[in-house]
């Protein structure tokens, strides 16, 4: 049967690449910080729903042979990529699966991570609520869904946008054709409003500015889709309750909490009698927030909602920020400044704080797990005489808004073997293979990097000596 939507997948793949907020260690750490006993990454089962060309499940599987995971897509063409790039890099623990989700059975319970990006928000309603289902169905005792969805209010204004681009697309008959003209048409309207004063057109030039930078294919896939249905976030968990599915956390962890809220603002709400989800929903309103990565656990695994930071002795650790300052101080008092995303400045002036972060630092963008980072913190305390630290609460509570403020990441150690280099480290087989066929390459942190062209030249060249920029990025293994 002649099936628009697939055919637009097949002509036009959705080319994706990784989805860092999605790995499993980092959903592990953030399920168990909030008492749910899901799989250590290094040994547990993943089924992704929506898999496109297999290019997040991929590096998962190179980077956890004990892992098996499962991908699924109703594009044969991009289930045909899939595969022969899994063969290619010769990675036995992934399988991918031509299905329709309306056809799609899982084992019961036969996954510890089910994962959903840009699916829920881009099908019709009778498969948003099918892909639930599998969720549900899917998810073993202590599991987790990852679901990925555009959000109201914050997606009100592209919505407008996205209908007058179907209109003027519509002309065209070929795929490449849509997109040409869609891009032209954007251009055109950015120039226009250069000139242009008040908040409308500020938004507006973000809007157009934000789908300028998308690629053709998501530009092709997100707002020229045919189905692009945003919802509220009280909309889809109450959706997902109806499957007895709870929201766990958000898997970009630094937008949930509520304190984050400026304190005037959240004194104005006070009269609301805010709950827990409906307190999520007021922050997309205030910070018009138009995307959320959303985790799901099972009913009976009873979320807490209080973290308990001491999980983070379980973790490894990666440093987010820089030094803002030339020399590092670490005697009491003295002030060592950071610099976060988004321009964050944070001031640490506790000889432990300022320790742990500089022995982050020197080992640049790796994940290091907690005692190692303790013990180097340690080393640099001991240089300059002063006590050593433990692995307090105390200090795993600082950790804990560090992640909280997206300062540093976190990720379940598991036996900890994956975060280790090989002797030499080198590119990976897999990362060879997406150079040499033009998809992103994908670091060991499950990151997309952009390739120079030297660069590009060097991961598909066996022979060439690895460096320190290329360590630094994450392309050694």
């Amino acid at each position: 049967m002649h099936d628009p939507l697939r055919e637009r997948y097949d002509t036009v793949p959705y080319r994706h690449g990784a989805i860092p907020v999605s790995h499993p260690a980092r959903l592990a750490a953030i399920a168990r910080l909030h008492g749910v006993p899901t799989a250590a990454p290094d040994c547990c089962r993943v089924l992704e729903l929506g898999c496109a060309e297999g290019m997040n499940l991929l590096p998962l599987a190179e980077r956890f042979p004990r892992s098996v995971f499962l991908g699924v897509d109703f594009s044969g063409t991009q289930i045909d990529t899939a595969t022969t790039a899994g063969a290619a890099c010769q990675l036995e623990n992934a399988r991918f699966v031509f299905a329709d989700l309306t056809d799609f059975e899982p084992e019961q319970g036969g996954f510890d991570y089910v994962i959903a990006h840009g699916v829920y928000s881009w099908v019709p309603d009778e498969v948003k609520d099918r892909l639930l289902a599998i969720c549900a169905r899917a998810l073993a005792p202590g599991g987790v869904a990852y679901a990925s969805y555009n959000t109201l209010p914050g997606w009100g204004p592209l919505a407008g946008l996205r209908k007058f681009l179907l209109t003027e697309t519509a002309r065209e008959q070929q795929p490449q054709a849509q997109i040409e003209h869609a891009r032209r048409v954007l251009t055109a309207l950015y120039e226009s409003l250069s000139g242009q004063p008040g908040a409308y057109a500020a938004l507006l030039r973000q809007s157009l500015t934000d789908m300028l930078q998308k690629t053709p294919a998501l530009l092709y896939h997100d707002e020229l889709a045919p189905v692009n249905d945003p919802c509220t976030f009280t909309a889809f968990t109450a959706h997902a309750a109806t499957h007895d599915l709870h929201f766990l956390a958000e898997a970009h962890y630094a937008t949930m909490p509520f304190e984050h809220v400026p304190a005037p603002v959240r004194a104005a709400l006070v009269g609301l009698d805010l709950d827990f989800l409906r307190g999520q929903q007021f922050m997309d309103v205030i910070f018009q927030r138009w995307l959320r990565n959303t985790l799901l656990c099972r009913a009976e695994s009873r979320p807490q909602r209080i973290p308990d930071p001491r999980v983070i002795r379980d973790c490894a650790l990666g440093l987010s920020m820089r030094f803002a300052d030339g020399k590092v101080n670490l005697g009491p008092g003295a002030a060592l400044r950071f610099v976060g995303q988004n321009d964050l400045t944070l001031s640490f002036d506790q000889p432990v704080y300022k320790a742990v972060l500089a022995a982050l630092a020197q080992v640049a963008s790796a994940r290091v797990p907690f005692y190692e980072a303790l013990a180097g913190a340690n080393h640099l305390l001991n240089q300059v005489g002063l006590p050593a630290a433990d692995g307090s609460e105390t200090l795993c509570g600082a950790l804990y808004r560090l992640f909280a403020l997206d300062a540093i990441d976190l990720v379940l150690t598991g036996d900890g073997e994956w975060l280790r280099s090989r002797t030499p480290p080198r590119p990976s087989t897999l990362m060879q293979y997406q150079a040499r066929h033009d998809f992103a390459v994908t670091n060991r942190w499950h990151e997309p990097v952009t390739i120079t062209g030297g660069g590009h030249q060097w991961i598909t060249d066996p022979s060439s000596s690895p460096n320190d920029a290329a360590m630094q990025a994450g392309l050694l293994v």
